[in-house]
């Protein structure tokens, strides 16, 4: 380059400076492209593409989904993530060319791609309605509001429906799999008409009557409300229940949520990133807003769906049931002997590496339970751990008609620990303060950390308040003892009980009502126990 500037300065004279300053700029254009060809070189060997289902509009699936990936690129390390919103039609040819990375996708389609392109499931959606979590969806099946003459399935029989796609999980194969078990088959009864993605069609379809029925997933006639594009009075569901708890209204069983699976040629330190990034999203963040969704949780099994595609016969489980073990030793005795050395002697060979694979496995999955499920300082469960338990004793509690308590504890003395001693000492203590809680219940109860210097204990079958204050007692005198990692602090605990099912019927409830009650307990000097009543007085 520089040759080519002396040589155009023998053809056309310049002065020294006007020289000097063409070369300097030939040399900053240059450097300046390779730098950008390096930019993109890296950023293009970091693209990973997140294939995003969009039962409803492609630009609002954009849209939605933006800020969670937006959350991804942030947190995860050494890649760059990009959604790709599709209509169930266009993952084949997409999964074929190796173009995507990651899927968020309904449950029947992610058996149908890990069966056919070997994805993994890592980690599930879980909705939120109202505050509350929901990892389960249906299906609905509905009609105008006005239709006296569809009240039942029975009903159902010579009418026209109007449906998504006939491998759309919950715009139709769940509503055929209901109406069949009740004797109603959609080939031969029905008239279906497939409108195709965004399921909204399916709603527009029923309302201007140009079908009398129509299915979509779950919560989006709830949407659809909310958005102000139907009126709730224009519409009736067919076989409507309502499951404790859950928000939407529902014509089907319901099944697990989305899943998030990842392709097998992803790198494993990529998708270990992600779904710790995603499992330590804070519930309720901006970017879980926008994807109408609460949070994600670890990946739930998909048993359920399983069995209904088996029902359905739909791929991988299309194909007749193999022939017997018997029968296959009987006629092929030699080729299964060979085959049988050969598999043996291959996983000799192979057996030092796939162990060694398997144990990084073990422990990559052990490390991300724990992250995703127990306090980091205490090992005691966090609020994912403590939610999950919580529904559980709510759930036997209801079976068994005895009471289950939940008991907020809050230390008092515990922040001139931190100021005099510093927050070394204090975390020292508050690990000793979890091995003693733990200690003062019996195996079946929890004691989980709620944050800070709150923590939560969760007594199961108690027979009365008596009962409760005796275990209570016992565990104020455990938190006033002298402690090891610092012997000269005076710590007590403020404790306030809320009994389920006195006070209140669900978990956020017996959280208020709890909390409510320790306040109570410290506003009269704390070291003592409180339990919810309406008049907030200390038992």
């Amino acid at each position: 380059m520089i040759a080519a500037v002396r040589r155009i300065g023998r053809f056309f004279p310049l002065a020294a400076c006007v020289k000097v300053a063409l070369l300097q700029s030939l040399l900053s254009l240059t450097l300046l492209c390779g730098q950008l060809s390096a930019a993109w070189a890296e950023q293009t060997d970091r693209l990973f593409r997140v294939g995003v289902t969009a039962f409803r509009d492609k630009a609002a699936t954009q849209r939605e989904w933006t800020p969670t990936i937006a959350y991804l690129n942030s947190t995860v390390k050494g890649a760059y993530f990009e959604v790709v919103p599709m209509v169930l039609a266009e993952f084949q040819g997409a999964l074929a060319r190796n173009q995507l990375d990651f899927i968020i996708t309904n449950p029947e389609h992610y058996i149908v791609f890990e069966a056919q392109h070997g994805f993994s499931r890592v980690a599930t959606l879980v909705k939120g309605e109202k505050g509350k979590p929901v990892n389960q969806f249906g299906g609905v099946i509905f009609t105008k509001s006005d239709r006296a003459d569809i009240q039942q399935l029975a009903d159902l029989k010579t009418r026209t429906i109007a449906a998504t796609d006939k491998t759309s999980f919950a715009g139709y194969l769940l509503q055929a799999d209901l109406l069949e078990t009740n004797d109603v088959n959609l080939d031969s009864d029905a008239k279906v008409k497939f409108l195709g993605f965004p399921q909204d069609l399916n709603v527009k379809a029923v309302l201007s009557g140009q079908v009398d029925v129509g299915f979509v997933r779950s919560g989006l006639i709830e949407s659809m409300v909310e958005e102000g594009l139907v009126n709730k009075a224009s519409l009736k569901v067919i076989n409507a229940w309502s499951p404790p708890d859950y928000p939407f209204q529902l014509s089907t069983p319901l099944f697990p949520e989305w899943p998030l699976a990842v392709a097998p040629h992803v790198p494993m330190e990529v998708a270990n990133q992600v779904v710790a990034s995603l499992l330590l999203m804070p519930a309720g963040s901006e970017a879980s807003r926008s994807a109408r969704y609460y949070r994600w949780s670890s990946p739930v099994e998909y048993l359920s769906v399983e069995r209904l595609m088996r029902r359905r016969h739909i791929y991988p489980f299309d194909q007749p049931e193999p022939v017997r073990v018997v029968d296959l030793l009987r006629q092929h005795a030699i080729a299964l002997v060979a085959m049988t050395l050969a598999i043996a002697l291959t996983m000799a060979v192979l057996y030092l590496r796939a162990r060694r694979l398997n144990i990084d496995l073990q422990v990559s999955r052990t490390k991300l339970r724990e992250l995703a499920h127990h306090d980091v300082l205490t090992g005691l469960p966090n609020r994912m751990l403590l939610d999950d338990r919580v529904n559980r004793s709510l759930m036997l509690s209801r079976r068994s008609g005895k009471q289950l308590a939940v008991c907020l504890l809050d230390l008092d003395g515990f922040k001139p620990v931190n100021d005099q001693f510093g927050h070394k000492v204090g975390d020292e203590l508050l690990k000793e303060l979890a091995g003693r809680l733990t200690s003062s219940l019996r195996e079946g109860d929890t004691v989980a950390r709620y944050g800070g210097d709150e923590f939560v204990l969760v007594l199961n079958e108690v027979p009365d308040r008596a009962h409760v204050k005796d275990v209570l007692n016992r565990v104020l005198q455990a938190v006033a003892s002298p402690y090891m990692s610092c012997e000269s602090a005076k710590v007590t605990a403020s404790m306030g009980v809320s009994l389920f099912p006195a006070d209140a019927s669900h978990a956020e409830e017996l959280y208020r009502h709890a909390d409510a009650a320790m306040y109570v307990a410290k506003k009269g000097g704390g070291n003592s126990i409180a339990f919810h009543q309406a008049s907030d007085q200390i038992q």
